[in-house]
């Protein structure tokens, strides 16, 4: 309708509707960026998450929104959602201070050394002698190998702001790398009072305790790590590990348990946990833990529970943790764990045609369930299939190679068929890092001595020593 005019009342209308929206679309966003800030200061993450995200849906043009949700990120330890939030506040406002800042930070951490190196030129230009800007610089000096270059950045700032944490941890990674590592120590140390996340300095100071074989101060460290990523399973499960190596079984255990509540249904995460919890055997745990009631426990949970009544030879209680409620036996992955602990338990109390039954709905539904892959080679191993045997627990170790019950397993199968290189063989190739289950080493130690080998069972003691220089009861 070309030429047509709308009456001047007509048009007086639309115009204050607009602005009616566009008020309200304003107000809805500031009205979810107040709440969020509120959350985000007392501690509420996911609400702070949930109100910001209202925020942006409104308006996503607001440079201070994403700053807000970059700084949720930061507090919710999610660095890539913090990134994508820093780096939008960045090209809606090009002279954010704290967006390049964090910016910078984040890239390096990430080892993203252009961006990093870009953010800190435009950093540098905003604010000449810019200490993040010439923390950054040091850093990436020093990722290129240019350690007098890092050195003079480093000084430069600690000279006007001596407690710096950024600029003490690039001192600390100097003194690493010229293995003087009492002052790398005290650096990381030093830069632990600074503000922030201390996960990374923490990371770091546990590499300089390990390389120092300073057991207390490892330890120490592997607590605070604890205590900075209380929502972290590795770093939860290392804290675990060395409670029990000093002999704090009860402690251990009050971690680990915490440990299966973080993500009840983590069926990767309980996995661990008992494998954990295998390595210690019956130790694991005090004694009335196993007879206590179990009801309320998340269902991963209860099954890493049962599994270890049946490791430590109670069958019977495994099967009154798990009960016979109905809800346990739907077909699923979520259930296939409570399912293998029954059936171990029914093999271990002789009645192997009802475990076979059980095993095979799981395989059936998940064939590489590791943990069904191992019971169903004892069953085969029990009626004398020491192939069909042999072939379960391979198929169970490249589905969970830290699984050191089926490596166990596999190499007692390999050395009763006379082939004690392929059975050593098996027990190296799971003892290639730190923390490995003590039971391999001291299996493949005892096997080596045994074959009248010591001066190769001296080797494995000697590896697993550097391995685990804090072990308090190495193999041998």
């Amino acid at each position: 309708m070309a030429g047509h005019r709308l009456p001047s009342a007509s048009v007086a209308l639309l115009l204050a509707l607009a602005a009616s929206a566009c008020s309200s679309r304003d107000d809805r966003a500031a009205a979810a960026a107040a709440i969020a800030t509120a959350d985000l200061q007392s501690g509420q993450l996911q609400a702070a998450r949930f109100q910001i995200g209202r925020a942006l849906a409104a308006r996503d043009d607001i440079s201070d929104y994403w700053l807000l949700s970059g700084r949720i990120g930061l507090a919710q330890q999610q660095y890539s959602v913090a990134y994508d939030a820093y780096e939008s506040a960045v090209t809606l406002d090009h002279s954010n201070v704290e967006g390049l800042t964090r910016l910078c930070q984040l890239a390096v951490s990430s080892g993203q050394a252009g961006r990093a190196e870009n953010y800190a030129e435009q950093l540098a230009l905003l604010r000449p002698g810019d200490i993040n800007a010439v923390n950054v610089k040091a850093a990436l000096a020093l990722e290129r190998g240019d350690k007098p270059a890092a050195a003079a950045l480093v000084d430069q700032v600690l000279k006007t702001s001596p407690n710096d944490a950024s600029a003490l941890i690039t001192r600390a990674r100097l003194l690493v790398a010229d293995e003087d590592y009492a002052r790398a120590a005290q650096a990381g140390e030093a830069s632990l009072d600074g503000p922030g996340d201390p996960t990374g300095r923490l990371l770091l100071l546990k590499d300089v305790y390990l390389k120092s074989a300073d057991a207390a101060g490892y330890r120490r460290t592997i607590a605070r790590l604890a205590r900075a990523s209380p929502r972290s399973v590795p770093e939860q499960l290392d804290y675990a590990r060395s409670l029990y190596e000093t002999g704090d079984a009860a402690g251990g255990f009050a971690v680990t348990r915490r440990t299966l509540a973080i993500a009840p249904d983590d069926i990767a995460g309980a996995d661990r946990v008992l494998h954990l919890w295998a390595a210690q055997g019956v130790g694991a745990m005090p004694a009335d833990a196993l007879t206590a009631p179990t009801g309320n426990l998340p269902l991963q949970a209860r099954a890493a529970y049962a599994s270890q009544a049946n490791a430590i030879g109670r069958p019977d209680l495994a099967l009154r943790i798990l009960g016979d409620a109905a809800a346990l036996d739907p077909p699923g992955t979520a259930t296939n764990n409570v399912k293998v602990a029954r059936a171990e338990a029914r093999r271990r109390q002789g009645q192997p045609q009802v475990a076979a039954t059980i095993l095979a709905a799981v395989l059936a539904n998940d064939p590489d369930q590791p943990r069904a892959l191992v019971s169903r080679a004892a069953l085969r191993a029990g009626s004398g299939d020491w192939g069909g045997a042999t072939e379960d627990l391979r198929h169970a170790l490249a589905a969970d190679p830290d699984n050191a019950d089926a490596r166990l397993n596999l190499a007692d199968l390999q050395l009763a068929h006379g082939d004690p290189v392929l059975a050593a063989s098996t027990l190296r190739d799971g003892l290639t890092e730190a923390g490995a289950d003590p039971r391999l080493a001291s299996r493949l130690v005892a096997m080596l001595r045994q074959q009248g080998r010591p001066a190769d069972a001296a080797a494995v003691i000697d590896g697993d020593r550097r391995l685990n220089p804090f072990r308090a009861h190495p193999p041998g």
